[in-house]
């Protein structure tokens, strides 16, 4: 068994780890985020923003759950400003989930082949993968919470809640997720007594508590959940508007439609079309070209399902009863793959159990055959999907991570130093934490200098946005009328320029470009046409 759980992390960590520095093609914002703000807590002990070890991070635009950052602080330091150093803390977490879910299974069911099934489906699964490529703070979370469940149900309670008691500070979804989840628990282990001293772990819950009713945690779910959603409310009023009819009242209300919502929402998380046929909408969540599992694994789920009712395996069906709830209550609920991660258990045990189903209704040896047939023809999807991902998804995908920026900002930092004012574009996407990192600029120096304000019309002379020290100007160019952004460019400047929002039509400046504009540099897009050119006026 040894020797199988090593194959099994090996797998796992190839799958996860192989290419994970070039694919996917670019940092995207959020992990831009997670790596500048690992590097100010390990440089400063403070955030972005100068607040000192902080239980939530303040980021440019919104306010982050803290502990992914902090686990990120230890590969910042070792490798730098780099894709490594913001992705290995997800591809080792990844890679270590299959064996914490072996652990976990055999705890439930005692059974060696139904644990390592499980592993292997959860180390092959295309929803983890991508997901432990990546800076998600979803992969973080479900390792916790599967510790958890393992220390909870050996009765090894005060360790147990320290990691249950954390997991509100990884990801939101915990909020909810982690109470309903841990009163299941207790009722599933014929309600224990649990002596008093080993709850002191939930006072780490304080500081978070804090920030949920009076802080940032509770502003962060008051814009994405459903109640009192602007949009709802929206959607309501024009019913209304649409009808006069008397009872329209009594069906274009809030709690009706919030059940609806809800309903629809929760229902969306089990349907084929997520599971294996399309996945989330959001490409950087799903490769969409299969869902988030692989469809030659559908009948063995639902055959799986079958073999957990006829065994009375309920823990892994209330486990999967529970995980789409969180998700269900925000307005972008369906399909949202991040926030129905922690689905991903339950699924990969229902998968491994369709085998145990076939196993235990065919003959040993008409399952063997059955069994080496099925591998082959999904070893054959194995690279089909394989294939896609490492060499259309980058072509396809390009615009959700990001990507001209890492090639703009690194030739930007070189040649800055020849220049008196830096002018980059915030229109295409907000640059300034781009910046940050791919520079490395120094957080003592931008906790001391910088104040977040609110863009000024002209920050300089034909540019509007905002100013970082004496030197960088981030924003747009506001020309007055009757003229070009190249007639308020000025020499001895370096402006960062996008061609979508910048130029005219495909209007190329390597190829020709403006009087009096030189072109330093150009980042293009896998077909090579250009993203962002960097431009002086001579």
């Amino acid at each position: 068994m040894g020797l199988m759980l090593s194959a099994l992390l090996t797998l796992s960590l190839l799958v996860r780890g192989l290419g994970v520095t070039s694919l996917p093609p670019e940092l995207f914002g959020d992990e831009i985020d997670v790596g500048y703000q690992a590097y100010s807590l390990f440089k400063t002990g403070r955030d972005l923003y100068s607040q000192p070890f902080p239980v939530y991070i303040h980021s440019l635009s919104e306010w982050r759950t803290p502990l992914l950052m902090y686990y990120t602080v230890p590969t910042i330091a070792v490798f730098g400003h780099t894709e490594l150093g913001v992705r290995a803390p997800e591809v080792i977490l990844g890679a270590l989930a299959p064996l914490i879910l072996f652990l976990l299974v055999y705890q439930v069911s005692k059974s060696k082949s139904a644990a390592l099934l499980s592993g292997l489906v959860l180390a092959l699964m295309p929803w983890h993968i991508l997901y432990s490529r990546a800076a998600f703070e979803s992969v973080l979370l479900l390792d916790f919470i599967m510790l958890g469940t393992i220390l909870f149900l050996r009765r090894r309670w005060f360790i147990s809640l320290v990691f249950f008691s954390l997991t509100p500070y990884i990801y939101s979804t915990a909020t909810l997720f982690t109470p309903l989840w841990l009163i299941s628990l207790y009722l599933f282990t014929s309600r224990p007594r649990i002596r008093i001293t080993s709850l002191l772990p939930l006072l780490l819950l304080l500081p978070f508590a804090v920030n949920l009713f009076f802080g940032k945690a509770g502003e962060r779910f008051g814009k994405v959940g459903l109640f009192n959603n602007k949009e709802t409310v929206d959607e309501i009023v024009n019913l209304r508007t649409e009808s006069a009819a008397p009872w329209e009242r009594l069906f274009s209300n809030k709690v009706v439609f919030t059940v609806k919502k809800v309903a629809a929402n929760y229902y969306s998380a089990f349907s084929p079309e997520f599971l294996f046929l399309k996945g989330d909408t959001t490409a950087r969540h799903s490769l969409q070209y299969i869902g988030q599992l692989f469809p030659l694994w559908a009948p063995l789920f639902v055959f799986g399902l079958i073999y957990l009712i006829k065994h009375k395996q309920y823990f892994w069906l209330l486990w999967l009863a529970i995980a789409p709830i969180p998700s269900a209550l925000t307005v972008d609920g369906a399909y949202h793959a991040t926030r129905l991660f922690l689905m991903i258990p339950p699924l990969a045990v229902a998968v491994a159990s369709g085998f145990l189903f076939f196993r235990d209704l065919l003959s040993r040896k008409l399952f063997s055959v059955a069994f080496g047939i099925f591998w082959l023809v999904f070893a054959f999807q194995l690279f089909d999907v394989a294939n896609y991902y490492y060499f259309h998804y980058p072509q396809k995908t390009w615009r959700w991570w990001h990507v001209g920026y890492k090639q703009a900002l690194l030739e930007l930092n070189k040649l800055s130093p020849e220049y008196s004012r830096v002018f980059i574009n915030n229109t295409y996407e907000p640059s300034l934490i781009r910046f940050l990192f791919y520079s490395g600029y120094d957080p003592r120096t931008f906790q001391r200098d910088f104040v977040i304000d609110k863009p000024k019309a002209d920050v300089s002379p034909g540019y509007y946005g905002f100013a970082l020290a004496p030197k960088y100007y981030f924003g747009g160019f506001s020309p007055p009328q009757n003229k070009s952004l190249i007639d308020v460019m000025q020499p001895g400047n370096i402006y960062m320029v996008s061609q979508r929002d910048d130029l005219p039509g495909d209007w190329d400046w390597r190829k020709n470009p403006p009087g009096g504009i030189k072109v330093l540099f150009t980042s293009t897009d896998p077909t090579g046409f250009p993203i962002f050119y960097l431009v002086t006026k001579v």
